[in-house]
């Protein structure tokens, strides 16, 4: 009996050698290709069996993705760059720490069987295989792998590395690359506005620019635009007789409402203003005599409607005027 004991003995110490070779074996082999392929383990359906195997002493973030032209799929195409750039990033982590944990990637075109056992029926999905063994084996003994929400972090490269760094040996050492584009903007806004500052400059100086600014900004918060925004008013409001533009008593008002009093409040404050200002440069003395009576019409037409706008908010309101 002690010889078969020490036999069996024997055996197994022989195939935890083994076992530990060959996981040994898996490890260094994870750890050329990461640094060959920028950090992103490339795998098939075989590598997905070790890097993936119950004895592993790694942690490893897995992508499932499907590249080939053929899947379309759109969402693959724009997600792996941000997954490589932070892959990379991790590569530039210290070796001790560096080779306890892996990016990989695997298609669907190299692991169909893969995908199937997996029931995995979208891409990309991205999965965090904690490790099996080790120090870095979870104190719930938990090492089922666990889904990236994409829902919640999206594909924004920033907001994956700082997820996955609760996840990895040490922090990602991830920096958003420089916003060329976001330069190159300023720098030809800047441009522009030297270029173009000689014909804007007397557009800006010019008090009839300002004039109409602050007609145009007395007669939009006159009309009511504050008071429909803040309570949130609908554009037209529902009657028995159909849709209203008009709302009913002077505490409400549509958005719709606020367009119209607006375009009489303005057309008003421009009858006065030609009335100051551009019908006294007319030489003809019967051109300005005409110009007078039409902008003179113009004006008790308007004050007619709103007189007759007040009337409809209010029927008690006693005035009117022509209308």
């Amino acid at each position: 009996m002690k010889v078969f004991a020490g036999i069996v003995a024997a055996a197994l110490g022989t195939l935890q050698v083994l076992a530990s070779a060959s996981t040994s074996a898996i490890h260094s082999r994870l750890v050329d290709l990461a640094a060959k392929n920028g950090g992103v383990v490339p795998l098939d359906a075989e590598l997905f069996e070790q890097i993936t195997e119950k004895d592993r002493e790694w942690t490893t973030v897995l992508q499932f993705t499907a590249m080939a032209p053929n899947m379309k799929c759109t969402p693959c195409r724009e997600f792996a760059p941000h997954f490589a750039t932070i892959a990379k990033a991790w590569s530039k982590v210290t070796p001790e720490q560096r080779d306890q944990h892996f990016f990989a990637t695997l298609d669907f075109a190299d692991a169909v069987e893969v995908f199937r056992r997996l029931q995995l029926v979208s891409a990309p999905a991205l999965f965090l295989y904690p490790a099996g063994k080790g120090p870095r084996r979870p104190a719930n003994g938990k090492i089922e792998p666990t889904a990236y929400d994409f829902n919640s972090h999206g594909f924004e490269a920033d907001i994956m590395a700082e997820v996955l760094s609760a996840f990895t040996p040490v922090p990602i050492p991830y920096k958003p690359p420089f916003n060329w584009a976001f330069l190159g903007t300023v720098i030809m806004g800047i441009v522009t506005l030297l270029v173009s500052a000689r014909f804007i400059l007397p557009i800006l100086s010019s008090r009839w620019t300002w004039a109409a600014v602050i007609i145009a900004a007395s007669v939009v918060f006159t009309s009511g635009i504050m008071f429909v925004r803040i309570r949130g008013s609908p554009w037209v409001g529902r009657t028995k007789q159909g849709a209203s533009w008009l709302a009913g008593g002077y505490q409400n008002q549509y958005g719709m409402e606020v367009q119209v009093i607006a375009g009489v409040y303005g057309t008003l404050a421009f009858s006065y203003v030609a009335l100051i200002f551009l019908v006294p440069r007319i030489l003809s003395p019967t051109k300005q005599r005409i110009a007078v009576y039409i902008w003179c019409c113009v004006i008790l037409l308007l004050f007619s409607v709103l007189l007759s706008l007040f009337s409809v908010k209010n029927t008690a309101y006693p005035f009117r005027l022509l209308l």
